[in-house]
């Protein structure tokens, strides 16, 4: 089984409800998601699910419905008329998102906040709108993960893109069913209007982050990392002229899904070449892209370092793209070496206040990990 037939068993398994068998589908929702973070486990788990759900499944809804026909209360349709009008609004809802989705794509604002808090937002009050739910909340939870497993599946988007994305993703949908189920217990004081009105002045401005300059923040970023390498200050100045060697473990943040370094050529002299490969774990078949990030030695003199980077055609741009990258190392004895590796890049992802932190953070793993691999000889 691929990863599209575990999201597809996870997706049945969350939207299908059958009396007594809660702890049957919830642990088929975890085994699908263990399966889909560990490739190499799913020939196994794929295994263990058709030996073993089955049987588990039927026999916890046959006790499910023992247990019903006992207490009196007899459940004859299994989906009743408001599951059925929820899923049906749920999947109308995801529609509508996702033709929004093609336009924001095709308009050029993937990486902005229209896609991350306007896209959602619009999912949300959709699907409150098409159904009246006993709980706005829970409904725009489900058509966001409904929405999210689409634009794995069908739409293509990465697993790493995805993750980040979902907090925020949650988090709208938190807020405007929220705010929807607290107006509509005071509704004839006129609180749903007002509601209305508020969510659309927040949400508006929000969702046009990245859209216009003028509605966008500063993306210049800097972030330093230092460490104490053990070799000699000449020896860690020789490392540093030298064709870098990737083959040393990247952090796990980073091999989550952006791209790695797998091969370096030096040209001229003072110009690196940089083989980036992969990115986003995609079901549609995608290869992984490949791509060039090209760095010019601007200044080398002793202590100090200091590139600039040329061009990059890599996946690492739908993420941030690099500007300049310094180096600064002091000797703290014969032995020891005091090495601070900064890097200057430009955001690629809106809202800043959301994705700011995790490129920083990305930033900050990668200057630590040059020094580790590169500026270590």
């Amino acid at each position: 089984m691929n990863a599209a037939g575990f999201l597809v068993f996870a997706a049945v398994n969350a939207l299908l409800m059958f009396p007594g068998a809660k702890l049957v589908r919830a642990a088929a929702i975890l085994a699908s998601l263990y399966a889909l973070l560990l490739p190499e486990a799913r020939p196994v788990v794929a295994l263990i699910m058709w030996l073993v759900w089955p049987p588990a499944f039927l026999i916890a809804w046959a006790l499910g419905r023992e247990r019903d026909e006992s207490s009196g209360d007899v459940r004859i349709d299994l989906a009743p008329t408001r599951a059925r009008v929820t899923i049906t609004a749920i999947i109308v809802a995801v529609t509508i998102a996702s033709v929004a989705y093609r336009v924001v794509l095709g308009a050029g604002l993937q990486q902005t906040a229209a896609l991350f808090v306007g896209l959602p937002a619009l999912l949300a009050i959709a699907v409150v709108f098409l159904v009246s739910p006993r709980s706005a909340i829970g409904v725009a939870c489900k058509a966001v993960t409904v929405g999210m497993l689409v634009s794995v599946v069908a739409l293509g988007e990465g697993f790493l893109c995805v993750a980040m994305s979902a907090p925020l993703f949650y988090l709208i949908a938190v807020l405007i069913g929220l705010g929807i189920d607290r107006a509509r217990r005071r509704i004839e004081q006129g609180a749903f209007t007002t509601f209305t009105c508020i969510a659309g002045l927040v949400l508006l401005p929000l969702s046009l982050e990245g859209v216009t300059t003028a509605t966008s923040f500063n993306r210049d970023q800097w972030v330093s990392e230092t460490r104490i390498v053990n070799a000699p200050f000449a020896d860690v100045a020789r490392a540093l002229l030298e064709a870098p060697r990737f083959d040393r473990a990247l952090p796990p943040y980073l091999r989550a899904g952006f791209p790695r370094p797998v091969s370096t050529r030096i040209d001229n002299g003072d110009r690196w070449i940089v083989r980036l490969r992969g990115g986003e774990t995609r079901l549609n078949g995608t290869e992984p892209t490949t791509g060039d990030l090209v760095l010019q030695l601007l200044e080398s003199r002793p202590g100090f370092v200091h590139w600039r980077a040329l061009s990059d055609d890599s996946h690492m741009t739908h993420f941030l793209r690099w500007q300049e990258a310094t180096v600064h190392w002091r000797a703290v004895d014969e032995h020891r070496t005091e090495v601070i590796w900064s890097l200057r890049y430009r955001r690629g992802l809106d809202p800043a206040w959301y994705f700011g932190p995790w490129e920083r953070y990305a930033a900050g793993l990668a200057a630590g990990y040059l020094i580790d691999a590169v500026a270590t000889p």
